[in-house]
C-alpha cells in the first residue's frame, strides 16, 4: 500500500518533534549566550596550580637526593654529575613527549623548564666548583642541552620554553665566561643561540624571543671587544672582528634565506638587527687598528663584497617587482656597505669621487626604474661625497665664515663633486610614489640645496681673493659682504628659474628661506662691515631678486 503525501508529512513532523525533544533533555548540551564566556585556559591553569607545583617539587626533591648522595661521597663526583645530567634530560624528554597531546601543553612546558633549570646550574658547578669541564668543554656542553631545549620547544609548540632556554642560556654563559674565561667559545654559543632563537621564530612566527637571542649576540661580541683591550684576558684583537663577521654571516644569511627561498618579507628586527651588527663589525675593525693591526682594508674589502651581495639581492626580478621593503631593505644595507667599506680603503678624496660618480649612477637607475628609494641613495652618496670632501666645509666658511689666514683654496675634486652633484639634477629621476607621497620630492630638495651651497661657495672661494683681496694681510670685509650677497641673491633667482621646469619643481620651496637668510646676512655683515657703495649694491642686488623671485613664481 502506498502511504499519501498528507500521512508522509504527519511522520516527518512527528520525528522532528522527538528529535527537538531530545536535544532539549540533553543533560551535556550547553548553549553559550551572549552574556556567558567559554571556559578560559586560566581557569583551569589555576585549578590545576597545586598539582603542577607539586609535580615541581618531587622534580627538584629528586634532584637534591641526587645531589645528597653525590656530596656524602657515595658516588663520585663524576658519576653524580653524570647522574644529575641524566635526570635533567629525562625531564626534557617528558616535555618532548608530554608534548604531543596540545591540551597537555601546560605539563610539556613545566617540565621543560624544571629540566632547564636543573641542568644549566650543574654545568656550571661541573665547570666551576668541581673543575670535572674546562671551559671549553662547559660551553659545548651548555649549547648541546640549549640546542636540545630549543628543538623541544619548536617541535611541540612552547615559546614559554623557548624564552626560558634562551635567557637562562645567556646567564649562564656570562657565568661560565666569567670563571673559566672562555671568551671566544662563549662568544660563539652565544652567536648560534641567536641563530637558533631567530630561527624557531621563523618556524613558528612567534614573536619577541628573536630579540632576545641577538641582544645575547650582540653583546658577546661587544664584551669580546672590550676583553681584547684588557690585559687581564688573553684575547686577540683580531678575535673580536672575526666573531662579529660570524655574526654577519648568520644574521646576515638567514635574512637572505628568509627573503629570496621563502619569500618573506623583511620588518623591524631584521632592519635593526642589521644595523646593529654593521656597527658591531666596524667597531672591532677600528678596535683593531688601534693596536696596530692593518685590519681596516681587510674590513673594507669584507664590507665591498656584503654590498655587492646586497645589491644582488635588491635587483632580483622578483625583489624589484613586488616594490616593497625588501628592495629598500637591501638597497639601503648595501649603501651603507659600499660607504663603510670604501672609507675604509679608500683616501678621503678618492672616497668622495666614487661616491659622486655612483651617485650618477643612482640618478639614472631611479629615473629608469622608478625609484624614490635609489633618488634617496644618489643625494646620500652627495651628502656623504661633500661631507668626506670638505666642500660643505669650504662652502659654509666662503658663505658665511669669518675671514681666516687662510683662504679655502680652489681644489680640484671640490669641482668635480660640485660639478657632480648639478649634473644629478639634470638626470630625469623618480619624483612621484604612492608609497612616498610629498616626500617623494625630498631627495631632488636636498641636492638643489646641496648645489647652491657647494657652486655657491666655489663661487666666492674663487671671487674673493681678486674682489675683496682676502688672501692678503688686507682683506676688504665690505667687498667680501657683498659679494656673499650678490652670489646668495643669485641662487635665489636662480632657484626661481628653475622651478618653473618640470623637472625642479621643488626649487620653489628653497627660495624664500634663502632670501630670509639674505636678509638676516645684510643685517649681521653688511651693516657692520659695510660702506655706501657696497650697501649700495647689495641692496640694488637684494632689491632686484626680490622682484624677479616674485614674478618668476607667480606665473603659472
Amino acid at each position: 500500500m502506498g502511504i499519501s503525501n498528507a500521512e508522509m508529512e504527519l511522520r516527518l513532523a512527528a520525528i522532528e518533534q522527538r528529535l527537538s525533544a531530545l536535544e532539549a533533555t540533553r543533560p551535556d548540551t550547553k548553549v553559550i549566550g551572549l552574556d556567558e564566556t567559554a571556559p578560559q585556559v586560566s581557569a583551569g591553569f589555576l585549578s590545576n596550580a597545586p598539582t603542577h607545583i607539586g609535580k615541581v617539587l618531587l622534580i627538584f626533591g629528586g634532584a637534591f637526593l641526587l645531589r645528597a648522595i653525590t656530596d656524602e661521597g657515595i658516588v663520585p663526583t663524576a658519576v653524580g654529575i653524570l647522574m644529575g645530567t641524566v635526570y635533567a634530560l629525562w625531564w626534557m624528554f617528558m616535555a618532548f613527549r608530554t608534548g604531543r597531546d596540545p591540551d597537555r601543553g601546560l605539563n610539556a612546558l613545566f617540565y621543560g623548564a624544571s629540566s632547564v633549570f636543573l641542568a644549566l646550574p650543574l654545568f656550571v658547578e661541573a665547570t666551576t666548583r668541581f673543575e670535572l669541564l674546562s671551559g671549553r668543554q662547559g660551553v659545548v656542553a651548555l649549547t648541546l642541552f640549549c640546542a636540545i631545549s630549543i628543538w623541544v620547544a619548536a617541535i611541540r609548540n612552547l615559546r614559554s620554553l623557548c624564552w626560558i632556554a634562551a635567557a637562562a642560556g645567556i646567564v649562564t654563559a656570562f657565568v661560565v665566561l666569567n670563571t673559566s674565561h672562555s671568551a671566544v667559545e662563549t662568544a660563539v654559543f652565544l652567536i648560534l643561540l641567536g641563530l637558533g632563537s631567530l630561527w624557531t621564530v621563523y618556524r613558528r612566527d612567534w614573536l619577541g624571543v628573536q630579540w632576545l637571542g641577538a641582544v645575547g649576540a650582540n653583546a658577546g661580541v661587544v664584551v669580546l671587544i672590550v676583553l681584547s683591550v684588557s690585559d687581564r684576558w688573553s684575547v686577540y684583537a683580531e678575535t673580536p672582528f672575526l666573531m662579529a663577521g660570524l655574526l654577519l654571516a648568520v644574521y646576515l644569511g638567514s635574512f637572505g634565506i628568509r627573503t629570496h627561498i621563502r619569500g618573506q618579507v623583511v620588518g623591524i628586527f631584521e632592519t635593526v638587527q642589521g644595523v646593529l651588527i654593521i656597527g658591531i663589525s666596524f667597531l672591532t675593525a677600528v678596535t683593531a687598528s688601534r693596536f696596530g693591526r692593518d685590519i681596516l682594508t681587510e674590513a673594507g674589502i669584507l664590507s665591498l663584497l656584503l654590498s655587492a651581495c646586497a645589491y644582488a639581492m635588491a635587483s632580483t626580478p622578483k625583489t624589484r617587482a613586488v616594490r616593497g621593503r625588501n628592495f629598500f631593505f637591501y638597497s639601503t644595507l648595501g649603501l651603507i656597505l659600499v660607504v663603510a667599506g670604501s672609507a675604509l680603503v679608500m683616501s678621503p678624496g678618492k672616497a668622495a669621487a666614487a661616491w659622486s660618480v655612483m651617485a650618477l649612477a643612482m640618478a639614472f637607475l631611479s629615473g629608469r626604474y622608478g625609484r624614490v628609494a635609489l633618488s634617496l641613495q644618489c643625494t646620500f652618496l652627495l651628502v656623504a661625497a661633500g661631507v668626506a670632501s670638505g666642500i660643505l666645509a669650504t662652502g659654509s666658511q666662503a658663505l658665511a665664515g669669518d675671514v681666516i689666514a687662510t683662504w679655502p683654496a680652489l681644489l680640484p675634486w671640490h669641482v668635480f663633486i660640485a660639478l657632480t652633484t648639478v649634473a644629478c639634477l639634470f638626470i630625469p629621476v623618480a619624483q612621484q610614489s604612492e608609497r612616498w607621497g610629498v616626500l617623494a620630492g625630498l631627495p631632488q630638495l636636498i641636492v638643489l640645496a646641496l648645489s647652491v651651497w657647494e657652486v655657491g661657495g666655489l663661487l666666492v672661494v674663487l671671487l674673493a681673493p681678486v674682489l675683496a683681496g682676502v688672501d692678503g694681510p688686507n682683506a676688504d670685509l665690505a667687498r667680501l659682504a657683498a659679494l656673499r650677497t650678490a652670489v646668495l641673491a643669485a641662487s635665489s633667482v636662480t632657484l626661481a628659474l628653475s622651478s618653473r621646469f618640470k623637472r625642479w619643481p621643488e626649487a620653489r620651496w628653497l627660495v624664500y628661506p634663502v632670501l630670509v637668510l639674505v636678509g638676516f646676512k645684510l643685517f649681521l655683515e653688511d651693516f657692520p662691515n659695510g660702506q655706501p657703495v657696497t650697501l649700495f649694491v647689495a641692496f640694488a642686488l637684494v632689491g632686484s631678486a626680490l622682484i624677479l623671485v616674485a614674478r618668476l613664481l607667480s606665473r603659472d
